[in-house]
């Protein structure tokens, strides 16, 4: 009987037109993240959006009142994002900001680890939208995010959208600037996102063949599908699962909620005869 974590991301750049679930506003932001702990989130994944319009928006107050309120009610690990740019710092600023207050500090740091065309694709119309768009991080960025992250003192979770993020993790590894045990996240690309590998066994065992030797705590995500037929796989294998409505908007399946997606997800862990991770056991089992 293994503990399984659960990550839950719980709005992302999704907007209420897919799925009335999604909080903008920080109160709703807190809100959200407490009933979704307590669905059974260990890890709570989140952007801060404008209130009315639910436009991404980097507004350091606005992270803190998220932190603040959520604290209030759960034990979460609380991990923000971090926008698009060229300049590493401004858009690490956030991180720096929030950890001069033991209050408002992030649970963990981050690195999106390798740059990507983050397009979406209409399976129906054939259309591609956002063709336009490469998601750029250089290792240089990368570095920056890593190096910062540590010096606040926060494990970094890495994010990997296709094999070359993990072959480039590794090298931070290798140079000393990650340590193990690291924290990976593996982005497979659903039917509305195609990146990156997809969501099957196969890729799942590509990437575990890359980190054979390494000491990891991985998850796995499915970004523009559904993510609850893979618990079974992921967990099988010994991983742990990423879901919420950043990732998929369930705008044609039912409309589910951040907490009902957790409670599904958490229903196949128990029923496969695991455990689901409290906060206090994914702190433990992460070693922050």
């Amino acid at each position: 009987m293994a503990k399984i974590m659960i990550e839950a991301a719980i709005n992302g750049n999704a907007m209420r037109k897919l799925n009335s679930h999604i909080p903008y506003s920080p109160e709703e932001i807190a809100a959200d993240a407490i009933a979704t702990c307590k669905a059974g989130a260990a890890l709570i994944h989140f952007h801060v959006r404008d209130p009315e319009s639910g436009k991404w928006v980097q507004d350091v107050p606005y992270y803190s009142e998220v932190y603040r309120r959520a604290r209030r009610g759960c034990e979460a690990l609380l991990w923000p994002t971090f926008p698009f740019g060229e300049d590493p710092a401004k858009r690490f600023s956030h991180f720096v900001e929030l950890s001069k207050d033991p209050a408002t500090k992030p649970d963990l740091g981050a690195g999106d680890m390798g740059s990507v065309n983050l397009v979406a694709y209409d399976p129906a119309s054939k259309k591609v939208h956002n063709e336009d768009f490469v998601y750029c991080n250089s290792y240089e960025t990368i570095r920056y995010f890593l190096t910062k992250s540590r010096e606040l003192g926060l494990r970094p979770t890495l994010q990997i959208f296709d094999p070359s993020f993990l072959r480039a993790a590794l090298v931070f590894l290798d140079q000393g600037i990650l340590t193990e045990p690291l924290l990976l996240k593996f982005y497979l690309g659903g039917p509305e996102l195609p990146f990156g590998l997809p969501p099957t066994l196969k890729s799942l065992e590509a990437y575990l063949e890359m980190i054979k030797d390494v000491r990891v705590n991985w998850f796995a995500a499915t970004l523009g599908g559904d993510n609850l037929p893979l618990v079974p796989v992921i967990v099988s294998l010994g991983g742990h699962v990423r879901i919420g409505l950043e990732d998929y908007q369930y705008a044609r399946d039912g409309q589910l909620s951040n907490p009902q997606i957790t409670e599904r997800a958490a229903s196949v862990i128990r029923a496969m005869g695991h455990e689901v991770a409290t906060p206090a056991e994914a702190r433990e089992m992460l070693e922050l």
